[in-house]
């Protein structure tokens, strides 16, 4: 499952659909209820919250040496990263294990937030292994 951008309701209404028998799912503009809804989701679904589990972020980045310094500076806190070069955009694909908490998901976004701010690019949300 993964919240991002413009389709976070499709695939909200997706993942709730095929797993919760949810028929009508409202559309969700603000980023930080997506995230706790997500949570809320994956609680659904059985996820043990007091697990690890694997978390994938994904920043677009204008150009490849700003993508390069941003993954460097997130290396050093700890992420694995990779990027993706194409012509006109950098996909900075930053990923770790960790136990999901509101807050922690909520301080990840503002620090990823500022990084994409910081090199002109833009946060595009988070996925999280279900099982």
């Amino acid at each position: 499952w993964r919240p991002r951008g413009k389709g976070l309701a499709m695939r909200l209404a997706d993942l709730l659909g095929r797993h919760a028998g949810v028929r009508r799912v409202e559309r969700v503009q603000d980023a930080r209820e997506a995230d706790g809804r997500v949570l809320e989701a994956l609680l659904e679904l059985g996820c043990d919250p007091t697990q690890p589990r694997g978390v994938r972020h994904f920043v677009y980045l204008p150009d490849p040496l700003g993508a390069g310094e941003a993954a460097d500076a997130l290396e050093r806190e700890g992420w694995e990263t990779s990027v993706q070069a194409s012509e006109d955009v950098c996909l900075l694909v930053a990923s770790s294990s960790y136990t999901l908490t509101e807050p922690l998901v909520g301080q990840t976004r503002s620090r990823l937030e500022a990084l994409a701010d910081a090199y002109g690019g833009q946060y595009d949300g988070w996925e999280a292994d279900a099982a």
